[in-house]
Formats: structure tokens, C-alpha cells, sequence
């Protein structure tokens, strides 16, 4: 009947209508799936769902989210296979315990935890020994790295036995070796002292700090220098430092191993020992931000990266013996470690996880569950694999946020641990693994901002460069960013009015339009209340700009912004949050703040913690799940041939908010109910030509817009013609709802073809072209009481369109609640609008009623 019904109104459009000829060979191929969709359940629908038969093998898409993922599951699978029944990996006769620790932590960076019945019977076999019984670096270390990530509460009293043990195994001698480790601690002579088993007592150091138990600073300063010591001219480590240079130090022929090694030893001695850019003067009382600070190590630290990148590989262990299979696994699980500790995405010109996991995957290939170390398929193969799920598991943490480096000097970076101590608060509170990066803004594209969901900006200097064309790209990044979703948080970091005036003027070029304006946040933002409530005392001016489907910038001034017009000043006096991020404790050495202190510091990390849950929902992305480039994204997008396709009218203003929203929708109708779609959507003004080769226009905003005289003559033409235009208001705005209305009166001034409500029995709202009944749809609605953390709640009501008719049928519909943002995934908490799953239903009738009566 509906096939019929079809080509009867197919026949009575005028056969030179552009937009009907384009549509001709694509409606022969639409109806029979048409016809497949009349009865969808909505249950079985994910808008994320990928189609069965996307899967591609060329080498641009080996990296994919369900490669990496098979690869990890893989590697689970035979490492549970190969675990014995007593619960020890027996890969190496002599050495289980040691095995058994390195199997355990990679499935337990993978993902499994101390309910798993691997992990528990791992656990039951590795508590039956003690640090003297096992009486070596390695093994020890490994173990309490272990205990530390499965459960510390039950394993404290081990995690410290093994902490003193680790701790009075460290060398102390009047040479190069003093503060290293070795095989078997301080019995051996010292020059059996090697990287190799100092990095792995740090590393076990380090992970006992991060669950509470603390260690004597002198251990972490004697390291350090032991770290120094050992590295050589060229910025390398070696294995093991030659007894010929006792005093003099460096440690032989560098390896990627060793440099590794040397460079997280360093970052981390130093990161737990460091003062950073502010302290609190226990004299005065006072708290002093943006202090000078010995940045010594970070040259060295720098050095090391240099020379890591001139001899970068992910194919060999650069330096080492060639042909050592069983190296380059060890090496590539020191590199996601230096990657991740040194905050960089980038080794030199290598994206350092990309590169290596693409590496890994092709060694291991399709068929295999493990990596084979020595080309053996007996031997060692648990070990190897070990180490590779290590490299793909943590490397692959999702990136939290970003540092926008800027500028000739260390302005951008006053407070270099800021971010390292909010992302490890939040860590805790949000109990997952997560790490911050730093972006160079002279580099950096739309592409490479869009890998972190948080841009953080501040500083005491203006972020605008000199140069006009690093400006203009500046501005073109950033814009294209937050389109594309991003957030910017933005701090001016002392009362110097510099990066505040360059700032501000930096958010007028990018984002230009009107209602783009820097406004105050209100009492009732989420921010205030979104996983914290902040004390009314601690509460300061915070700024924002409503962009797309949420808040998309925020910014914390020095001063309060009480006149937009005028220059701002009234000054805060209080530390900057940044400030405060930097001086928080996580581990308790010494001895506490005063109260008052701690209030601060307490209320600016829930501050922190707030925004950014504010800024990602939660939902955070491994690494590989991110496009690496919105343009690889979109190659194979653009086949128009038989399918459903669209654009997006584009007027400006919002109108490239919520840029996912209908691409999203496209491949939902075609993954989910079988119907071909385009989920490449171009945009297009509303003069264009182009116009008429789009059957359907989709329309969003937030902000209000006009057409010229001409882009309205245009879209009659274009409406009268047989076309259809589909809008929402993003976030129910009533700006844009009113210009929405102003503009559609403009374009149809007759009295006949004025806006109205579309009456709940029309069939846009049933199940008449294959899709839904709707009698109720679910809206979304922030609520929040009284001392209580702001939520969203759900309410059902009747739908809600408006519209223009002709001849019988609707030309235009429009929602003055939200559907983009919740098609896209990024509305935030109180964006008014309907729930993901009423947005698609309401989506979908709208699309099938606009395809039935073209």
C-alpha cells in the first residue's frame, strides 16, 4: 500500500523539479526497505552501534576501536589459559612468583580486578610470599604493584613490608651507584647496581604513594640523583654504569629501554619531591602562586625525549641488541610510560601509542591471541604478551585534558603540576584511569584538539601570538574545536591584566556572533553543584559562553568582569584555582596545611571536579575511539548513490553546533533499520544553488540569525519546489525559536502559510511511514533542590512540532525543544530538550514523512 501510495504522489510532482529528479533512481531502491521498517524496537537501537559491515583492512584503519579491543581480549584469553592451577604463570621454572606478579598486573591494567577468578587465585598464590623470601628487585617490586592496583586495603600490611624492604635495599654508597638498585639488594657488590631493577623499585614506590602508604623523601632525592648521574652526554641511560667511572658516572651505550627508564625515574623522584610554581609559607601564612622553580630536571628530562625521538622506532629497542624480540616488548611497555608520565601525545614527530599499538597489533596478526617473543611457541610467549597488553591497555587511557601551550617562555605553565594533581583528585573520585597531555599551540590543528575534551588555557601573558599568520591559524583551530564539541577552561593566573586582555579578545575572533558574549555563570550552573557542592564562601566570578549544546567556555578571572564594556577592577585576592590545584597534597609526607588552607585547597579541587564532570559527562574515550583526522572520517562518506541524504542549512551563528548530531542520526536509520543512508551531511547557505540538490534541509541553533533578502527568496523557492526544512531549537532556546519564527513569517507572509501547531493525530506522528506511534515523548529537564547536587530528571509529554503547509502536506517542522544535541550525545544537564531515545523517534517520523511526500 505504502509503495503505491509512493509513486502515486511521485507522479503528480512536476517531472523538471530538480530536487524529484535527483530523488527518481533512490526511490526504487528506498521503498522495499521502506517497507522492511515497519515494526522497529527501540531497545535493539544504539545510536553508536557500528554496521557489521564497516569493518575495513585497509592500513589507514588497522588501528580501529574493535581491532585494539579484540587484540586485548585476545591476550586475556590465553594468559588466563596459560595460568596454572595453583594460580602462578610458570613461564620461566624458578621465577613464578615474579611471572605470576607481571601476567597478574597486565590483567589487571586490562581491566579485571580481585573478583575475577584469574586475579583471585593469582592473589592467593602470590600472598604466600614475602618480600625476604623472594629477595629480589624484580619479583618484589612487580608484586607490590600488584597489591597496590587489586586491593590495597587488604594487602596494606604487605605493600608495606615490601616498601621497607624495597627502601633498605636502596644502595647507599660515596659513587655513581648510590641510591640504585640491583638483583638482590644491598648484599651484592654495588657495581651489579642496573636501571633495570631501580626503575622497577620505583615504579613500585610510586604506585605505594598513590594509595596512601607514603615513603622517606631522602629516597625519592637520593634516587633522583642516582637518575642524573646515570644519564649520559648525548641525554641517554644505558643498562648499567661502568666500574671504570665510579664518580663520574653515565652508564654505557644508550638503549629505548634504559631511556625509558631514566626518564620516568626522573619524573617521577621529582614530581613526588617538588615544590612546583606555588607553595604555602608556613611564616606568613600566606599562599604563593606562580613562583620561580628550579626546572633543571626538565631539561634533562627534555634531553632524554630528544634523544628518544632522533632514535625513535616502535619496531626495534632502539640500541639494543639486534633482533632481540623479547627487548621490544619491555621497550614498548617503558614507552607508553614515559608517553603517559611526560604528558606527551607526540615522541618528536610520533604519535608514540598509535604508532606502537598499529606495530604490536601487525606482530601479533589476525589470527593469534599472543605475541610470540622468540619466535618459539612454547616458551616465554605469557611474558611477551604480558608486555604488549601492558603497551595497549595503559597507553590507551583516556586523555582527560589538555595544557595549551603558548608563547616564547613558561608563562602557560606557572604551575606545571596543576593539572597532574586535579586529573589524579578526579582519578579517585571518578575510579578510573585517566591522563593529561600538553598541546603546542604553534602545532596544534583542529584534528590534534580534538583527541582531548578539555582545552586548558592560562597563564600570566597574553595567549594571542605575534605573528599574524599563527594568529589567524590560532583562531581557526579553536573555532573549529569547540564545533567539533570541544571545551575551553581559561584562568588568568595573577593580577597582571595581560592574558585576561589577550584572552578575552582571542574568544571575541573566535567566536564573533552575537550571543557569543562572555556572560557571569549563575548560582544554579551545574558547575556550582554537578558532583561537589562548592561552600558559599569559596564560591568565585566564573564566566562562561553558551556555545552549541552546553557551556563551552569557562572562564575564572583575577579580577571581577562586573562591566563587559569597561575594563574590569575589582581585584580577587584569593589563589587562583590552578594555584591551589598545584599546592594539593594527594600524599601525606609532611605535615598537613592549616584548616583554612585546606578549605581552599578542597573547594578549588570540587570546583575543578565539577567543570570538567560538567565538560565530559563521564564519558570519556580511549585514544583510538577519537578520529585521528576529521577529514580519514569523512573520505569514504561522501556516496550519495542510493541513499537517503541532507545538509545542514547553514546561517551562521550556531549552526555548526551539535556537528555529529545528524551524521549520527543517518547511521542509526541505516545500521539499525537497515535503510541506506549518507552519513556525510554537507552544510549549505541558504542562496546557494546547491540548495536544490539536497532533498531535505536540517536547521539548529541557539543563538538569534537572519536571512538576507536574497537566501529568503532562495528557500521559498527551494520549499515551493518540493523541498522540505526540519529545525530545532538547540537547548529549547527561545532566541532562536523566535528568529526561527520571524524569518519563516518572512519568507511566507500570506496569512495561509502561517506557523502552526502540528495536531497530535497527524501521521508525522504514527507509525504510517515505518516508524513510531508516539503518543508521549520523554523531555529532559535539570532539576536541582536545595543543598543537593544538580540533576536531570525526565518528563513524559505529548510532542510538540510546529509547521508550514501547502498543498496538504508540512514543508517545514520545527521543534522548539532540543533533538540535536541529544542525536549528538553532548547535551549537558541543563539543556532542555527531549531524552536520545524520543529525539531519534521523533527524528525518524519526521525523515520517513518528508521521504513519503517529496
Amino acid at each position: 500500500m505504502i509503495k503505491n501510495k509512493f509513486f502515486k504522489t511521485f507522479l503528480k510532482l512536476n517531472a523538471t523539479n530538480e530536487i524529484t529528479s535527483v530523488l527518481f533512481v533512490f526511490c526504487l531502491l528506498f521503498i522495499p526497505h521502506l517497507l522492511q521498517a515497519q515494526t522497529i524496537d527501540f531497545n535493539k537501537i544504539d545510536l553508536n552501534e557500528q554496521s557489521p559491515n564497516n569493518e575495513t583492512i585497509n592500513n589507514a584503519e588497522l588501528l580501529t576501536p574493535e581491532a585494539v579491543q579484540r587484540s586485548i581480549d585476545g591476550a586475556i584469553s590465553f594468559l588466563k589459559q596459560r595460568q596454572s592451577n595453583d594460580g602462578s604463570w610458570k613461564e620461566y621454572p624458578g621465577y613464578e612468583p615474579g611471572t605470576t606478579s607481571l601476567c597478574t598486573l597486565a590483567l589487571l591494567s586490562a581491566g579485571l580486578d580481585k573478583n575475577d577468578p584469574t586475579i583471585a587465585k593469582a592473589l592467593k598464590y602470590l600472598r604466600q610470599f614475602t618480600a625476604e623470601m623472594q629477595n629480589q628487585t624484580y619479583p618484589v617490586s612487580i608484586q607490590t604493584m600488584v597489591f597496590c592496583l587489586a586491593d590495597p586495603q587488604t594487602d596494606q600490611a604487605r605493600i608495606r613490608e615490601n616498601v621497607d624492604w624495597l627502601v633498605s635495599r636502596q644502595f647507599r654508597t660515596n659513587n655513581v651507584f648510590n641510591g640504585g638498585w640491583a638483583y638482590f639488594g644491598i648484599h651484592q657488590q654495588y657495581d651489579r647496581v642496573d636501571n633495570s631493577n631501580s626503575q622497577f623499585a620505583i615504579l613500585a614506590l610510586y604506585e605505594a604513594e598513590r594509595i596512601g602508604i607514603s615513603v622517606d623523601p631522602t629516597v625519592w632525592k637520593t634516587a633522583e640523583n642516582y637518575w642524573l648521574k646515570m644519564q649520559n652526554e648525548d641525554g641517554s641511560w644505558g643498562y648499567r654504569a661502568s666500574i671504570q667511572n665510579l664518580q663520574t658516572g653515565n652508564s654505557g651505550e644508550g638503549t629505548g629501554s634504559m631511556t625509558c627508564a631514566g626518564i620516568a625515574g626522573l619524573v617521577i623522584c621529582s614530581g613526588i619531591r617538588a615544590k612546583g610554581g606555588a607553595a604555602f609559607e608556613k611564616e606568613s601564612g600566606e599562599i604563593q602562586c606562580c613562583q620561580d622553580f628550579d626546572d633543571s630536571i626538565s631539561e634533562r628530562i627534555d634531553k632524554g625525549l630528544n634523544w628518544l625521538a632522533s632514535h625513535f622506532s616502535v619496531q626495534s629497542n632502539p640500541g639494543a641488541v639486534a633482533n632481540s624480540n623479547v627487548n621490544i616488548f619491555y621497550y614498548l611497555y617503558g614507552l607508553e610510560r614515559v608517553g603517559r608520565l611526560t604528558a606527551n601525545r607526540f615522541i618528536g614527530q610520533n604519535d608514540w601509542y598509535r604508532e606502537g599499538a598499529e606495530s604490536l597489533l601487525r606482530r601479533k596478526g589476525t589470527l593469534s591471541q599472543f605475541w610470540n617473543a622468540q619466535n618459539d611457541l612454547k616458551n616465554n610467549n605469557a611474558v611477551s604478551t604480558a608486555f604488549a597488553l601492558l603497551f595497549l591497555s595503559k597507553g590507551r587511557w583516556p586523555v582527560l585534558v589538555s595544557k595549551y601551550k603558548y608563547g616564547t617562555n613558561d608563562s602557560w605553565n606557572a604551575h606545571p603540576n596543576d593539572l597532574a594533581h586535579l586529573t589524579r583528585h578526579i582519578e579517585k573520585n571518578w575510579g578510573m584511569n585517566l591522563i593529561w597531555q600538553v598541546i603546542d599551540s604553534e602545532k596544534a590543528t583542529v584534528d590534534d584538539l580534538i583527541q582531548t575534551p578539555i582545552l586548558v588555557i592560562n597563564g600570566t601573558e597574553s595567549p594571542i601570538p605575534d605573528d599574524p599568520n599563527q594568529k589567524r591559524r590560532q583562531v581557526q583551530a579553536l573555532r573549529g574545536y569547540l564545533e567539533q564539541g570541544g571545551f575551553i577552561y581559561a584562568e588568568a593566573l595573577d593580577q597582571d591584566q595581560s592574558f585576561e586582555t589577550g584572552f578575552l579578545e582571542l574568544m571575541k575572533e573566535v567566536l564573533p556572533e552575537e550571543g557569543n558574549e562572555l556572560h557571569l555563570i549563575a548560582a544554579d550552573h551545574p558547575i556550582w553543584s554537578a558532583e561537589k557542592i562548592v561552600p558559599v564562601d569559596q564560591q568565585r566570578p566564573i564566566y562562561g559562553i553558551d556555545y552549541g549544546c552546553r557551556t563551552s567556555v569557562v572562564y575564572v578571572p583575577k579580577v571581577s568582569l562586573n562591566n563587559q564594556e569597561e575594563p574590569p577592577s575589582v581585584f580577587d585576592v584569593r589563589p587562583s584555582l590552578s594555584c591551589l590545584w598545584e599546592i594539593a597534597k594527594l600524599v601525606e609526607r609532611h605535615e598537613p596545611y592549616p584548616e583554612s588552607v585546606e578549605h581552599q585547597i578542597s573547594a578549588a579541587l570540587d570546583i575543578g571536579i565539577n567543570i570538567f564532570s560538567y565538560a565530559t559527562n563521564r564519558e570519556m574515550k580511549f585514544k583510538e575511539e577519537i578520529p585521528l583526522s576529521l577529514s580519514d572520517e569523512l573520505a569514504d562518506q561522501k556516496n550519495y548513490r542510493n541513499k537517503i541524504f541532507a545538509a545542514i542549512l547553514n546561517q551562521g551563528n550556531s549552526s555548526s553546533c551539535a556537528p555529529r548530531a545528524i551524521p549520527n542520526l543517518m547511521k542509526a536509520i541505516q545500521n539499525q533499520l537497515g535503510i541506506p543512508t549518507q552519513t556525510f551531511v554537507s552544510k549549505i547557505r541558504a542562496n546557494s544553488k546547491e540548495l536544490f540538490d539536497y532533498p531535505i534541509l536540517f536547521m539548529h541553533g541557539r543563538n538569534t540569525f537572519s536571512f538576507s533578502k536574497e537566501e529568503q527568496e532562495n528557500l521559498r523557492h527551494y520549499l515551493d519546489r518540493g523541498g522540505f526544512l526540519f529545525a530545532n531549537s538547540i537547548c529549547a532556546s527561545s532566541t532562536f525559536s523566535t528568529a526561527f519564527a520571524d524569518e519563516m513569517q518572512k519568507i511566507y507572509p500570506e496569512e495561509s502559510f502561517q506557523m502552526q501547531n502540528v495536531p497530535l493525530d497527524d501521521p508525522v506522528f504514527s507509525n504510517e511511514f515505518g516508524g513510531f506511534s508516539i503518543k508521549n515523548l520523554e523531555i529532559q529537564k535539570a532539576v536541582r533542590r536545595s543543598g543537593q547536587k544538580i540533576r536531570s530528571e525526565l518528563i513524559e509529554s505529548p510532542p510538540e512540532l510546529k509547521g508550514i503547509q501547502k498543498d496538504g502536506r508540512w514543508i517545514v517542522l520545527f521543534s522548539p525543544y532540543d533533538i540535536s544535541c541529544a542525536l549528538e550525545k553532548s547535551g549537558a544537564i541543563e539543556c532542555s530538550g527531549y531524552s536520545q531515545k524520543s529525539a531519534f523517534q521523533l527524528a525518524v517520523n519526521v525523515l520517513l514523512y518528508a521521504i513519503e511526500h517529496l
